[in-house]
């Protein structure tokens, strides 16, 4: 099983950092190599220098002259395909911050939910990453797995601009303005609805991205390199208060949501919001101790 494996590290303590290389290439084909997991760690021990740049691009280029003189055109064609698929699959790992996902997902689950300004920003760039990406024919079911994915990113980061403040420049909590009124039970009562639907609506957008993100690497398993994260496995979602109760969840899309030849299994921000609104308008705290991981289950049923 093979690892990708950047020649030039994006940290300037990294292994073979290149001050003057084009920071936009860091995450690139060419300057990934793959490599078996051994080699992976020997290449960087002694922050990689045992290695150099022009060292590793020799042993890529030789190793891929063998190959193409091995393959007919086609069969070269398809392995390069797949070689910058695998390289894709990386830096979308590191753009949505896989290895961080619990703890991102912990802190967006807590009663006042909250972040901080860098993985904010992470995600920003990570939503940006996704809107531009243009994925090969050749893996429909991946293709489809990561335009949910964009999607359901795309209503989160929405969400949490419309709702969470910054605080002290470093962290973005959401924001409570009925906790900044005078004696007012009814503007009292109107806002702290408000700040349920916010808070549940996040909520479900958290459940939504990790089902996606576990979407995203059962198509990929399946169509693009089937060890794909053979070690690592789907991600996990924390949830709780973080202080008396805390547990991780597994999350994935049902089979039947991912259905036909298009599945889109995200309803939409819009399609959650309405359904949480008419919940809370019944009862401030209806959604308290709710499965919201099935939430979205009823969202679609009700439309």
């Amino acid at each position: 099983m093979g690892e990708e494996a950047h020649i030039r590290s994006a940290r300037p303590d990294g292994p073979r950092y290149d001050s003057g290389y084009d920071d936009s290439k860091l995450d690139s084909y060419e300057n990934l190599i793959l490599l078996c997991p051994t080699h992976h760690t020997l290449i960087d021990k002694n922050s990689g220098a045992g290695f150099s740049v022009t060292k590793l691009e020799e042993m890529k280029a030789s190793h891929e002259q063998v190959v193409t003189e091995s393959l007919g055109a086609g069969e070269e064609s398809q392995r390069e395909l797949l070689e910058r698929m695998a390289a894709l699959l990386l830096v979308w790992e590191q753009k949505m911050q896989l290895d961080q996902w619990e703890s991102v997902t912990a802190r967006l689950n807590q009663p006042i939910p909250i972040l901080d300004d860098a993985s904010y920003s992470r995600l920003i760039q990570a939503g940006a990453w996704l809107l531009k990406m243009r994925w090969p024919n050749r893996f429909p079911r991946t293709e489809q797995a990561f335009r949910n994915l964009h999607h359901v990113m795309a209503d989160l980061l929405n969400h949490l601009q419309n709702c969470m403040e910054s605080e002290s420049g470093s962290v973005w909590r959401l924001r409570r303005e009925y906790k900044n009124i005078g004696w007012d039970p009814d503007a009292y009562k109107t806002l702290f609805a408000e700040f349920q639907v916010e808070r549940f609506c996040l909520y479900v957008l958290v459940i939504e991205a990790t089902k996606a993100i576990n979407w995203v690497i059962a198509e990929a398993a399946g169509e693009v390199d089937r060890f794909y994260r053979f070690d690592q496995g789907l991600i996990l979602m924390r949830d709780g208060d973080g202080i008396f109760k805390t547990w991780m969840l597994r999350l994935e899309y049902d089979a039947d949501e991912l259905v036909g030849e298009t599945p889109a299994p995200h309803p939409g921000k819009s399609a959650i919001v309405d359904f949480i609104e008419e919940g809370v308008a019944r009862d401030a705290h209806h959604f308290e101790g709710y499965d919201l991981a099935a939430l979205v289950r009823e969202v679609k049923a009700a439309l």
